[in-house]
This record gives structure tokens, C-alpha cells and sequence, in this order.
């Protein structure tokens, strides 16, 4: 029976590597494109950025010729949280480098309280924003709140604490890129000033 009509559960769950592996090719592609300045600077989206552009193109597309161009959800879901182990542990093992210099010298009081006072008001800004004027709920709020400010630790977070709740995924999912495109170039831009 599968021979003539197919396995659809089987099609469902299977991961086209061809394909995730073009879409990686064709992100990377894409971030090393540079926009030139006046004054010789150049913007660029970065390995990154052009991976999660492409991805959301490919994902929207759904299919090109026989290619799948979509993860299966359970492949998705193995693979975000793979990224968001590995993210963590190499973001700790870098900053972990350097907290021992920071704690000597005194700086680590006011990186502390700079990071306080930012994180807060982008936080309570999206918040107020989200919650009062686009009158959004509370559970894909938190997912949103997580997106803005590009941070897996409070999406895991608000996962754990909603019993992974798909309306976190969707809030984080909606914001998410946007934001993490603009902080891209936003760093750009900053580092040119």
C-alpha cells in the first residue's frame, strides 16, 4: 500500500539533508554579501543573519521540485534545542574567560549595572508596548519579550515555566528575527561611529 500511495507519517518526519544543507550554503552565502558606505565602511548581514533569512524564505516556500524545503517539527524542535545548549555553553565558556579580569578590576559593577538598566528598558518598553497597545496575552508575550531582545535563556525559560507551550514559540518566532537582523546592523553602524 505505501509503495502505491506513499508513507505520508514517514515524509512527515524525515529531514531532506540536500536541502538543509543548501539553505545553510545559500544563508552563508547570503551574510557574506557586503553593502558599501561612504567613507569605504561596509555592512553585511553575516553567516547568521543570511542563514535565518534564507531559512524563513525556504520555509515559507515549503517545497522546490521534489525538495521538501521545511524541518519536520520533531527535527525542529531537536535542533533548536541542540542550538540553544550549544549557544549557551559557548557564550558561558567565552564570557567565563574574562570574569575573573572584570571581578579583579571593579569593571564587572558597572558592566553589571549597564546590562541591568538596558535589559530592562528594552524588557519593560516591549512589554508595555506589547501588552497594553497590541493588547497580546501573557504566555506569547513572554515569548515576544524573549525574540526582542534575541535571548534563548528567557525563552527556555518561559518554555519550562508554560510546559512548553507553543504560544511562547510562536511570540519568540515572530520577533525574533527582525530583531536579530537589526542588532546586527545596528552593531555595524555603532562600531562606525
Amino acid at each position: 500500500m505505501t509503495a502505491f500511495l506513499g508513507d505520508s507519517e514517514r515524509g512527515m518526519a524525515e529531514l531532506n539533508p540536500v536541502a538543509l544543507g543548501l539553505g545553510i550554503a545559500a544563508g552563508m552565502l547570503l551574510g557574506l554579501i557586503e553593502v558599501p558606505l561612504p567613507g569605504g565602511s561596509h555592512l553585511s548581514l553575516g553567516a547568521a543573519a543570511g542563514a535565518l533569512i534564507v531559512g524563513l524564505v525556504m520555509g515559507r516556500i515549503g517545497r522546490i521540485g521534489r525538495f521538501v524545503t521545511t524541518i519536520p517539527n520533531a527535527a525542529a524542535t531537536a535542533l533548536g534545542e541542540l542550538g540553544l545548549l550549544i549557544f549557551l555553553a559557548y557564550a558561558g565558556s567565552k564570557a567565563g574567560s574574562q570574569i575573573l579580569q572584570a571581578i579583579a578590576s571593579g569593571e564587572i559593577v558597572a558592566l553589571v549595572g549597564i546590562g541591568l538598566v538596558v535589559t530592562s528598558f528594552a524588557m519593560f518598553g516591549t512589554y508595555l508596548l506589547v501588552r497594553h497597545i497590541l493588547r497580546l496575552g501573557g504566555t506569547k508575550l513572554s515569548g515576544v519579550i524573549a525574540g526582542a531582545q534575541t535571548n534563548t535563556a528567557i525563552l527556555a525559560f518561559a518554555q519550562e515555566r508554560t510546559g512548553h507551550d507553543v504560544r511562547v514559540a510562536l511570540g519568540y518566532s515572530l520577533v525574533y528575527p527582525t530583531a536579530l537582523v537589526v542588532k546586527i546592523l545596528l552593531a555595524q553602524v555603532l562600531t562606525l561611529l
